[in-house]
């Protein structure tokens, strides 16, 4: 009986090694990996912002055409609104 637990405590000890071992290797590849995904990242980070600048420039001559548009249209309904008054 001495001689079957003496098997099974080596059987565990050595399944628990290559436990440990197993966790060891896929911890360091899994920091490999966040560390990649990292940089990516980043680098996606820097070109939306290189990008940003240019919809902001959008934005902003988007916003002054309406705003002349709207005068635009505003002071051609005041036009047509006094040629229809004045014919009643």
């Amino acid at each position: 009986m001495v001689g079957a637990n003496a098997v099974l405590l080596t059987i565990l000890l050595t399944l628990c090694s290559v436990l440990v071992v197993f966790l060891i290797v896929a911890s360091v590849k899994l920091i490999n990996t966040t560390d990649k995904l990292n940089m990516i990242l980043d680098d996606a980070y820097k070109k939306l912002k290189s990008v940003d600048g240019v919809f902001n420039a959008i934005d902003t001559v988007s916003d002054a055409v309406t705003s002349v548009s709207e005068t635009v249209v505003g002071k051609a309904l005041l036009v047509i609104d006094k040629l229809f008054k004045k014919e009643k």
